[in-house]
């Protein structure tokens, strides 16, 4: 299993396709060169840009996860989220 953290901070790149081409990548690489048997990531909750692009490249919601996260001074709900060999 390997886990993955990724972002695009430049908003003049944001909705050029470039997340999902990422997520793509990374998961052609992982399952199928490292042969791993699931992907798992956990954005904040309220991120729907990310979460959209992670549902469009087959990963699925697990378990919601309430004050998960620590980021600017206060905690953030997330989604774990899952890429399985046998989902897909």
């Amino acid at each position: 299993m390997y886990g993955t953290d990724q972002f695009i901070g430049e908003i003049d790149y944001w909705d050029k396709g470039i997340g999902t081409r990422l997520m793509k990548l990374m998961i052609d690489h992982l399952m199928y060169k490292k042969h791993s048997e699931k992907i798992v990531l956990d954005p904040q909750a309220w991120n729907q840009r990310a979460i959209a692009c992670y549902e469009k490249c087959g990963f699925k919601k697990v378990k919601y996860l309430p004050k998960h996260e620590y980021h600017e001074g206060e905690l953030r709900d997330c989604w774990l989220m899952e890429y399985s060999r046998y989902s897909v």
